[in-house]
């Protein structure tokens, strides 16, 4: 039997060298370019034979071949090696769908269009202070196949998944599932709306009546096959010493919350742990993330935001303070809905890279508004701004316009901040 790795970020590497040691399949290694060219060729043909290595473009006719296809989530299901497969029967599925046919701990995934970093961090930290031993990967960075690598033994995988994991699905099932949020995203993947929301409702598909799945108050109505609870704001606890900004915070908190609630018998110790936690959160990096202050002015990194509603939940965060936001990346839809930011109070705004003129197009006339080519221009543009309040940092646009991925970004970002 044959199996094809297509893609060969952290995720395809993680299942590449699971099923190498597993011997059931003869593997293929598919990515683009010329294998040699590839960043981890050598550590490939220490697992693979190297004629077993393929440039996606010379792999159209293979992949048809195949028997099992694992597909990254960064390659689009239009592919003309995917739609040959498809043509062929050939069984096409996700690292995510990989990793869980072959694990038997129990999975708690989240997902939704922002948040779900946030709440997969929180579900992970609170498990782990309750006793739990938690493995935690997914779209947050650490390949969920990395758990059948690992010489560990834990009692839950928190898993965070995103809408190009869940399309290719077949048996995946959380014990708990949380849905943040949906909101417009990814217009250069989906055609529509509707079917990114339908990617993101895939996550419930093979859950029953034993599983629970966390969701908004707008799609508790949905007819899915497990117990559901409705999202709220986590307020009767005491926050008075917490650094938790904003009330969204607040509601991926509950999802923690109930969380912990199905998975440990004792509420009363649930009760004090959680309260324990908020009194000692210190933020999730890169999302609303306290950075330095300067005499005058509070600096938050809230790097991860790559789409508007993300934006609108950080600057509310703020609606208390004078606040200066910072904007800009790769401009990929020019339909962009600019109008609920309108109505917030910002004293001013910073925008920067590809999107600049588009940000002050839709801006200039409510908010003052400068622009600048780069991070770097834009920082020596603040040093000689007399700034008061906070500097937000939420770009609402994708990274890759000046850098390799979000994080790239937002660790820049950093490092100009403690220069200023």
């Amino acid at each position: 039997m044959k199996m094809a790795i297509f893609g060969l970020a952290r995720s395809g590497m993680s299942a590449l060298k699971h099923q190498s040691s597993q011997g059931r399949y003869e593997c293929y290694a598919v990515n683009r370019g010329t294998p040699k060219s590839w960043e981890s060729y050598e550590q490939i043909c220490k697992l693979i034979d190297p004629a077993n290595c393929v440039d996606e473009e010379e792999a159209v006719d293979l992949m048809g071949e195949m028997d099992l296809i694992v597909k990254s989530p960064g390659i689009a299901y239009t592919h003309p090696a995917l739609v040959k497969a498809r043509a062929n029967k050939v069984e096409i599925i996700s690292e995510i769908e990989y990793a869980y046919r072959h694990s038997d701990i129990p999975v708690v995934a989240v997902t939704g269009t922002n948040g779900k970093t946030t709440t997969a961090t929180m579900i992970n930290e609170l498990l782990e202070m309750l006793g739990k031993k938690v493995f935690l990967g997914g779209n947050i960075g650490i390949p969920y196949s990395e758990v059948l690598l690992s010489y560990e033994s834990y009692d839950w995988a928190v898993i965070e998944v995103s809408s190009f994991q869940l399309e290719n699905i077949k048996s995946f099932k959380p014990r708990l599932a949380i849905l943040t949020n949906i909101s417009p995203s990814h217009g250069e993947r989906y055609d529509s709306h509707e079917l990114y929301r339908d990617a993101k409702l895939k996550l419930f598909q093979n859950m029953n009546e034993d599983d629970t799945a966390i969701v908004p108050r707008s799609f508790y109505s949905l007819n899915l096959p497990c117990n559901k609870k409705s999202i709220k704001a986590l307020d009767q606890f005491d926050f008075s010493k917490s650094k938790l900004v904003g009330e969204h915070n607040k509601e991926n908190l509950y999802c923690a919350y109930v969380c912990a609630q199905e998975i440990i018998e004792d509420k009363e110790l649930v009760d004090s742990t959680v309260q324990k936690y908020i009194d000692n959160f210190g933020g999730v990096e890169y999302r609303i993330q306290f950075i330095r202050s300067t005499p005058t002015l509070d600096i938050y990194n809230d790097g991860k935001s790559t789409n508007m509603a993300s934006t609108l939940a950080a600057v509310d965060s703020f609606e208390d303070r004078k606040l200066h936001l910072i904007l800009g990346g790769k401009l990929r839809d020019r339909t962009m809905d600019f109008s609920e930011l309108v109505n917030r109070d910002i004293e001013s705004v910073y925008a920067f890279g590809d999107s600049k003129d588009f940000v002050r197009e839709k801006l200039n006339g409510h908010f003052s508004v400068s622009t600048h080519s780069t991070m770097e221009e834009l920082f020596e543009a603040l040093k000689s701004d007399e700034l008061d309040g906070v500097l937000l940092f939420s770009p609402a646009f994708p990274s890759f316009d000046l850098f390799k991925n979000y994080e790239h970004r937002a660790k820049r970002f950093n490092e100009l901040a403690k220069e200023l």
